[in-house]
């Protein structure tokens, strides 16, 4: 029985000299940078309808990223060091007085989050910063910009299409019968 003891003192001092993960990754000036927005800034966005949507910026935190992380930065819960990460990440949301939210989280390698709910509708893209073509929207030229679109395989409906500028943010989105224009 003491042998027992014994092995299972020293497999627990054994396995507390174990190292838990450190921040990896740290998360550039240039990188937390394609994220243009600032505290307090107002951006103004024309709907599907012709309606101007007005969006301020409440929150803009870098903090050790995991899931739960990610999930209180873009819903306003407490960001704490969590026990569990890999890198940094930089999460600015606007929120619109009517009710609804825009999310953008940036990651080192630009990994970038966006995300949204509004009218109870809510959606997240996860992509690759990339931005390398020029493209006009509603009759304005805009330079390196990053386009995500995705279409049904079946039907050839468009799922989403999504242009985003570091320079600016985003400048159009459309899901189903949901859109945003940038007001430029």
């Amino acid at each position: 029985m003491k042998k027992f003891v014994i092995i299972g003192i020293i497999l627990l001092l054994a396995s507390s000299c174990v190292k838990h993960p450190n921040i990896i990754l740290k998360i550039s000036e240039e990188e937390a940078a394609a994220i243009p927005y600032e505290m307090g800034q107002t951006v103004k966005f024309l709907n599907q309808d012709g309606d101007t949507l007005t969006f301020q910026v409440l929150r803009d935190q870098t903090y050790p990223y995991n899931g739960e992380q990610y999930y209180n930065a873009i819903f306003g819960g407490d960001v704490y060091h969590p026990s569990c990460y890999y890198c940094y990440a930089r999460t600015v949301v606007l929120n619109r007085e009517e009710g609804g939210k825009l999310g953008f989280t940036i990651l080192p390698k630009k990994e970038f989050y966006f995300y949204y709910l509004i009218n109870g509708s809510n959606f997240e893209l996860n992509c690759h910063l990339s931005p390398n073509s020029s493209y006009q929207i509603n009759s304005t030229n805009y330079e390196q910009v990053h386009h995500e679109i995705l279409c049904s395989q079946d039907s050839d409906e468009t799922l989403y299409d999504w242009y985003y500028s570091e320079e600016l943010g985003l400048l159009y989105f459309k899901k189903g019968n949901f859109s945003l224009t940038r007001i430029p």
